[in-house]
């Protein structure tokens, strides 16, 4: 079967492999229960190669190492999810050791626990895959192979029907529904973490707001003296009014240039002092600063200060976000493992 690689319309294939203990050599989809995600690659071993990694998948699949509520986790589901653990949160693992590797395998099958848990409340609760979106998945898988024997192959590879594909790719569906019924739908404000949070910020100066002093200026170009470019900048400022005190309107000739700037008090003291008595909005006149000669509008004033709880609270919220889903993720893992009946094989 010669290499290819596919990107799914849907979010529900992805890379899982067939390995031991944690690297892959034969590709496959997501485990029992899990969403089959984005995209995946189809390597490309020899002869012999093929029909070993297809005998090991095979045996994989009937290895048993839990059982959820009576549904059955094999090992071929569990090396995939170690894959996918391990690509997630161990990247940088260039040679896992034991302990490692049976960290990943713990985690590896706590996930598919609760995914074998969550597909369950999801039939529960009458969520139904949508039959167009596995239609469209497998499609798009079928139109990465050049040949119906290649598709067969692949099939062959991953030790599934076409039909045990598409129901995986309708728990993948479920899975997605129910989370994001029971998660991001459930996910509510924690009043006590956002006040502790913005103390937080607050006393670290992470909600101080700069200030923002910024103006149009119109910046009287040098002329031969002092006085010259004086006249200069009056006769702009006389066209200026006659324009309605539209910038655009001025004849570029060279004598200025039109900018928006942020004043400083410490670099512009004569524009920062003018400015300071000025509404937003406001056109001053000719403005002397230090050799340079300026008419301006004034565009913000905001003084230095600390955000209120009210405005911060739109980025505080954002920064809050990853935190109430976990902690709503884990409150619903504890529903669903209440009264469910989990026997682990693993060890056994």
């Amino acid at each position: 079967m010669k290499r290819i690689k596919y990107l799914a319309s849907a979010i529900f294939l992805g890379a899982v492999l067939l390995a031991s203990p944690v690297v892959a050599s034969t590709p496959a989809p997501a485990a029992s229960g899990a969403s089959i995600t984005s995209e995946q690659a189809v390597a490309t071993p020899d002869k012999n190669g093929i029909d070993a990694n297809r005998q090991k998948a095979a045996e994989a699949r009937k290895e048993i190492v839990a059982r959820v509520n009576g549904a059955e986790i094999n090992t071929y589901d569990l090396l995939g999810m170690m894959n996918r653990v391990a690509n997630a949160f161990y990247r940088d693992v260039k040679e896992p050791t034991e302990e490692i590797t049976r960290e990943i395998r713990l985690r590896a099958l706590d996930r598919l626990i609760f995914e074998e848990l969550a597909v369950e409340a999801a039939e529960k609760q009458g969520i139904k895959p949508k039959a167009e979106k596995t239609q469209e998945v497998i499609d798009n898988l079928k139109s990465s192979y050049d040949t119906e024997e290649g598709f067969a192959g692949y099939l062959a590879d991953i030790a599934l029907t076409e039909e045990q594909l598409r129901a995986r790719i309708d728990r993948g569906q479920l899975l997605e529904g129910i989370t994001g019924r029971e998660v991001y739908q459930k996910t509510s404000e924690d009043p006590a973490a956002m006040d502790r949070i913005y103390k937080e910020f607050k006393e670290a100066g992470k909600l101080r707001k700069s200030e923002n002093y910024q103006i149009k200026e119109i910046l009287v170009m040098a002329g031969k003296d002092e006085p010259t470019t004086s006249a200069t900048a009056a006769e702009i400022l006389a066209q200026l009014r006659r324009n309605n005190n539209d910038f655009g309107k001025l004849m570029l000739d060279g004598t200025f240039i039109v900018r928006t700037v942020q004043v400083n008090k410490d670099r512009n003291p004569a524009i920062f002092a003018k400015m300071l008595g000025m509404k937003v909005g406001e056109f001053s006149g000719v403005v002397q600063d230090g050799n340079t000669f300026h008419i301006f509008q004034v565009l913000a004033k905001e003084p230095a200060r600390d955000m209120t709880e009210d405005e911060a609270r739109t980025m505080l919220e954002d920064r809050l976000a990853s935190y109430f889903q976990e902690k709503r993720r884990a409150e619903w893992i504890k529903e669903l493992r209440k009264d469910a009946k989990v026997e682990i094989l693993l060890d056994k």
